[in-house]
């Protein structure tokens, strides 16, 4: 950006002198030191806009193709995060359940997991279950300050179709889920 910046500052100078002679005006300093500021600013916005358009781009197309590798016992499978529904932990194994309804067991901890995956598509709920923002259906107010959410209907599985949120989460996962 710097570069850019002092290449406008080095073509404009030469060129504000040109166009101010060829029209027959006097350069007078300030009025040059002023158009000059004003053109660095506005390059330096655009510059900016431009730069944030393509970082949001590459955190779109991270977010997309991002995956993770599922190891259960024999088999290894590749999940992108958007086949994911959430993970959730039963008689210390935890699975992956999918967007179909199909459970995989992997060796994974949820700790491990909460780790490794995204955290803006993903929260850890409670200590069994960490869920997708994709898979949340409904939120309601309940007692003493505390959440449920209900998954959507794919979730086949009562355990986890509504889950409680404490409290104490509340403003994390609102924060979240926003």
């Amino acid at each position: 950006m710097v570069s850019t910046l002092g290449y406008i500052t080095i073509m404009y100078i030469p060129i504000n002198i040109i166009i101010d002679k060829v029209v027959g005006g006097q350069t007078v300093f300030y009025y040059l030191l002023i158009g000059l500021l004003i053109t660095l600013l506005l390059c330096f916005i655009l510059i900016g806009l431009l730069y944030a358009q393509d970082i949001y781009n590459l955190y779109k197309l991270s977010i997309r193709d991002a995956e993770i590798t599922i190891d259960s016992g024999v088999k290894i499978k590749k999940l992108t995060y958007e086949n994911i529904a959430c993970f959730y932990s039963e008689n210390k194994i935890v699975y992956t359940l999918q967007n179909d309804g199909t459970t995989i067991n992997t060796d994974f901890t949820l700790n491990e997991l909460e780790e490794k995956i995204n955290d803006q598509l993903f929260f850890r709920a409670n200590r069994q279950i960490i869920i997708h923002k994709d898979t949340v259906d409904l939120i309601e107010k309940i007692e003493n300050g505390k959440l449920r959410i209900r998954l959507k209907a794919f979730i086949k599985k009562d355990t986890i179709a509504e889950i409680n949120i404490s409290r104490y989460k509340r403003k994390a996962f609102m924060d979240w889920f926003q």
